[in-house]
C-alpha cells in the first residue's frame, strides 16, 4: 500500500502539477482538506481555485521529488520547484523573474484520492526572489501591543474575543485550540489569574508576522487546568509568533516555560526531588 501511496503522489506532481492537468488534481484533491500556511486550511471550491491560480501564475512550473517516505496511508514527499512568476499570486502583479523554492508536504491517501494535506514550504524564499517581501509593518507591532496592555493587563475579554475572533491557537499544555473552546481559555486564563501581567521583552515584525518575547507574572487565585487555586505567584517567560490578516490575529504559536510554570504552582515536582523519590 505505501508503494501505491507513493506512486499516486508522484502522478499527483508529474501528470498534475509539471503537466497543468488540472483535471486530475480536481480529482485527486476532490475530497481533501489542504493546509497552508500563507493560506490556512482549503478545500472544495476553494482548493480547486488555489490550484489553478497556481498553474495560472506560474505556467512553466517543474516540481522535482527529492525524496519520499511512506507508512500506512500516510506518504511525505520532499520537493524543489522551479517556475516563471508570470501572473498574480498571492496579491503579487506578475514580474516575470524566476523563482527556486523547496518544501514538504505530508498527505493522507485514503481509497486512491488524498484526503489530507499539510504543506510547508521556503515562502520567505518565494517572496525575496521576487522582490516582493513586504515590510515589516508598525500596524501589526502596534495590534499585537494593544492585545498584550489592553487585552490581557486590563483583561478586555471582549477585545482578546475580537483579535481572537478568527484565530488557529497554539500553546504546548492545549495544543491547538480555535473557537469557542479558544474563547473559553482565555476566560480561564484571566479567571485564575485576575492580577496577570506581561511585559513585551522584545518584539520583531516581518510581513504579515509579529514575534514577540515576553515575560508575565500573576498569582494563582482560580482552578485553570484542573489545578485548584494555590495563592502561588508564578513568572513565566516565553515567545510568541503570531499572524497579523485584516486586524486580527489569525494564527498564534506560543512556546513557554510550562515546565517551570506548573512546578511553582506545585503540580510537578522540582527536578531534583521528582529524582529523589523514583530513586528511594
Amino acid at each position: 500500500m505505501s508503494e501505491e501511496n507513493k506512486a499516486l503522489f508522484r502522478r499527483v506532481i508529474e501528470e498534475g502539477y509539471n503537466k497543468h492537468n488540472l483535471a486530475l488534481l480536481d480529482e485527486l484533491y476532490a475530497d481533501c482538506v489542504w493546509y497552508r500556511p500563507e493560506t490556512g486550511e482549503l478545500k472544495g471550491e476553494a482548493l480547486k481555485q488555489y490550484v489553478a491560480s497556481l498553474l495560472a501564475a506560474v505556467p512553466d512550473i517543474r516540481i522535482t521529488i527529492q525524496d519520499q517516505v511512506a507508512e500506512g496511508d500516510k506518504v511525505v514527499t520532499r520537493y524543489s520547484c522551479i517556475g516563471t512568476h508570470k501572473g498574480e499570486f498571492m496579491g503579487l502583479a506578475p514580474t516575470g523573474k524566476q523563482v527556486t523554492v523547496s518544501g514538504m508536504n505530508i498527505s493522507r491517501i485514503v481509497e486512491g484520492k488524498i484526503v489530507e494535506a499539510r504543506e510547508e514550504w521556503d515562502s520567505l524564499g518565494f517572496l525575496q526572489q521576487l522582490g516582493a517581501l513586504p515590510q515589516a509593518t508598525e500596524a501589526s507591532k502596534a495590534l499585537y501591543r494593544r492585545l498584550i496592555e489592553e487585552g490581557w493587563n486590563k483583561h478586555n475579554l471582549a477585545l482578546l474575543d475580537e483579535l481572537y475572533a478568527d484565530c488557529v491557537y497554539y500553546n504546548p499544555a492545549t495544543g491547538e485550540i480555535k473557537g469557542e473552546a479558544l474563547k473559553q481559555f482565555l476566560a480561564s486564563m484571566l479567571a485564575a489569574f485576575p492580577d496577570i501581567r506581561f511585559t513585551i521583552e522584545d518584539l520583531v515584525a516581518e510581513g504579515d508576522k509579529v514575534v514577540t518575547r515576553w515575560s508575565g507574572t500573576s498569582t494563582h487565585q482560580g482552578e485553570f487546568m484542573g489545578l485548584a487555586p494555590t495563592g502561588k505567584q508564578v513568572t513565566v517567560s516565553g515567545m510568541t509568533s503570531s499572524r497579523i490578516v485584516g486586524g486580527k490575529n489569525v494564527e498564534e504559536r506560543v512556546e513557554m516555560d510550562t515546565l517551570r510554570f506548573f512546578q511553582q504552582l506545585g503540580g510537578v515536582p522540582p527536578l531534583g526531588k521528582a529524582e529523589d523519590k523514583a530513586a528511594a
